[in-house]
């Protein structure tokens, strides 16, 4: 198997215990900017140790996620038109 020349549509990022307080924020905030730049669509910041949600960030308004909760149904528009998967899948 080879790696996947350039950026994926679509990123999730898992948070671990490390990944709190304000300067994981900033390297976190980096990484999205990262992918942003490299053409991914959409990232998300799955927290499953603090508020367990899914904050999904789009390219075209990276200062703006929008917030998933159990309970909710979390999309990755506009990179998976159509998919979908529901909060609490990922959090049970």
């Amino acid at each position: 198997m080879k790696f996947l020349v350039g950026a994926p549509i679509f990123a999730a990022e898992v948070r671990s215990e490390n990944d709190y307080g304000l300067v994981a924020e900033a390297a976190m905030a980096r990484k999205r900017a990262d992918y942003f730049a490299a053409g991914t669509l959409v990232v998300w910041d799955v927290d499953l140790l603090g508020t367990r949600v899914i904050r999904s960030y789009r390219s075209a308004d990276p200062g703006n996620p929008t917030v998933f909760r159990r309970g909710e149904v979390a999309n990755a528009e506009p990179a998976l038109p159509g998919w979908e998967m529901a909060v609490n899948d990922v959090f049970d």
